[in-house]
């Protein structure tokens, strides 16, 4: 039994463990001080539900609707595309110290619905926790899918509260807004890096499907 979680909980894991879209904004919450722990808390629950949904059946409609996957990547390319963009214009708009205390002022409200939109525009998210993990999780019986579950979400919890808390603790480190501009530029790089991929990955898939 808790060798199940325990697979669980590495196979989420190493699936998270990626800088992408949603690990990015995370971490800029945290480093701004701006309502980090609800911002984690959206996560965590986004993937507690997606999760269930893959080990729990939806993996197959996944799987077999091809037209379904290239209609997802596309689009998530498209989302994870502007976000790159956005970040290379936050990047060099901002220059004083004050603009910074500006970017930190968010709601909770828009705090919480901009990671929403990170975690449920992204197809990684849904690559991740109902493709790969409700793959994965197939041959298991009823009891063993529970168990192999709460392993996965034990480590989203994990997983975003520690990087969540950490980027909050190292806030002194970008007071310099430099260091913000350097966050910014890495961020749109990873974000273009990651539009790349889905755009082969999709790309692929049409080829397959001639």
């Amino acid at each position: 039994m808790l060798a199940l979680v325990l697979q669980g909980f590495l196979l989420s894991l190493s699936l998270m463990a990626t800088i992408g879209a949603q690990n990015m904004f995370i971490i800029k919450q945290g480093i701004a001080k701006n309502y980090v722990l609800g911002a984690c808390a959206v996560c965590v629950l986004s993937d507690v539900i997606l999760i269930s949904l893959g080990v729990f059946g939806v993996a197959n409609f996944f799987a077999q609707n091809v037209y379904f996957t290239i209609f997802l990547g596309i689009f998530g390319c498209l989302f994870i595309l502007i976000y790159g963009i956005l970040a290379l214009y936050s990047a060099f708009k901002i220059r004083s110290l004050d603009s910074l205390q500006n970017v930190r002022q968010k709601s909770l409200k828009k705090v919480l619905l901009q990671t929403l939109a990170i975690t449920l525009l992204n197809p990684h998210v849904y690559l991740d926790t109902v493709v790969v993990i409700g793959a994965y999780s197939l041959t298991l019986d009823s009891m063993q899918k529970v168990l192999f579950a709460l392993g996965c979400m034990v480590a989203s919890f994990t997983w975003f509260f520690s990087i969540g808390t950490f980027t909050k603790k190292a806030s002194l480190w970008f007071k310099n807004p430099k260091t913000w501009v350097i966050l910014d530029i890495v961020t749109a790089l990873v974000m273009f890096a990651v539009a790349f991929s889905l755009g082969s990955f999709v790309l692929e898939a049409i080829m397959r499907q001639r």
